[in-house]
């Protein structure tokens, strides 16, 4: 296993003593990561060059975006990168016109939950899976035994619960006829706070709590292939200690129950999230007369 930091700042040095990998978005076709532009992306690579760079192009694709994605793939294969995270089948339709020497990450978001459909994407040229964030640590063992696909798991950070490409804040201030001061807000329940982010893709909830996925970290080490881990919306300092604790779990400076307390304090809003609850249950057989 090796730790995938999403990052909230282009500073790779903050990161270089717990991990060399990376996943980052392409300026313009990215929903939820940090936009890189080629230029930059390429910087990266000569001023890092044994960094792992995966690019994430997860954004609905249109017509329109074809050309110009074509002609960015086309120069980020000769960058050289280490994936390509996808969610539009457009990629799948320009890998086979061109053949692109980076592997490619199906990452569908909520789809991503089952073997058989990554048998199915890894026949289709995939090497890896982003999976769904709402699927229990068995169900990514399973996955793990019966798919050939390496797998890529989300462990520490703000889950996304919805993306809409509808201006969601634009379209409720309208409404109101109130004036939208952000991009960011928060939506409280009396149980619950989620954040709502906008911006010229469309509307992304994430999960008010860090998912803290350190005791399944541990238990999945040698069955997920990168844990990714995403500071997104988090305290930068607070994102490297926790990044520290996970990176001396894995290289066993620390046991499991050290690194649970170490994580819990950092901060008081985590989850464990699905990990281990299920949710989705086969509903009751009644019996037929």
């Amino acid at each position: 296993m090796r730790i995938l930091v999403g990052l909230n700042k282009k500073s790779i040095p903050d990161y270089l003593d717990y991990t060399n990998s990376f996943i980052i978005g392409l300026r313009d076709f990215s929903i939820n990561y940090m936009e890189y532009t080629l230029d930059e992306i390429k910087k990266m690579r000569d001023d890092y060059p044994s960094i792992e760079i995966f690019v994430s192009v997860n954004k609905n694709i249109f017509n329109s975006d074809l050309d110009n994605l074509e002609k960015q793939l086309i120069k980020l294969d000769k960058i050289g990168i280490n994936g390509l995270l996808f969610y539009d089948l457009s990629i799948l339709a320009l890998n086979g016109k061109h053949h692109f020497k980076f592997p490619l990450i199906w990452g569908q978001e909520h789809m991503t939950t089952n073997y058989n459909t990554c048998n199915y994407y890894y026949n289709k040229g995939c090497k890896y899976v982003y999976l769904s964030n709402e699927i229990t640590k068995d169900e990514i063992s399973d996955i793990k035994k019966h798919s050939k696909m390496d797998l890529i798991s989300f462990f520490f950070g703000y889950p996304e619960v919805s993306f809409s490409k509808r201006k969601l804040l634009t379209n409720y201030f309208l409404y109101h006829h109130e004036k939208k001061e952000n991009d960011i807000y928060t939506i409280s329940s009396e149980k619950e706070n989620y954040f709502i982010k906008e911006n010229k893709h469309g509307t992304r909830i994430l999960y008010g709590k860090i998912l803290n996925g350190i005791k399944p970290f541990d238990e999945l080490r040698n069955e997920v292939s990168y844990a990714l881990l995403n500071e997104e919306f988090m305290d930068h300092n607070t994102f490297i200690n926790a990044l520290k604790v996970f990176k001396d779990l894995l290289d066993k400076k620390i046991n499991v129950d050290d690194a649970i307390s170490k994580i819990k304090e950092l901060t008081d809003s985590i989850d464990t999230n699905f990990y281990y609850k299920r949710t989705i249950y086969k509903v009751k057989d009644e019996n037929k007369n």
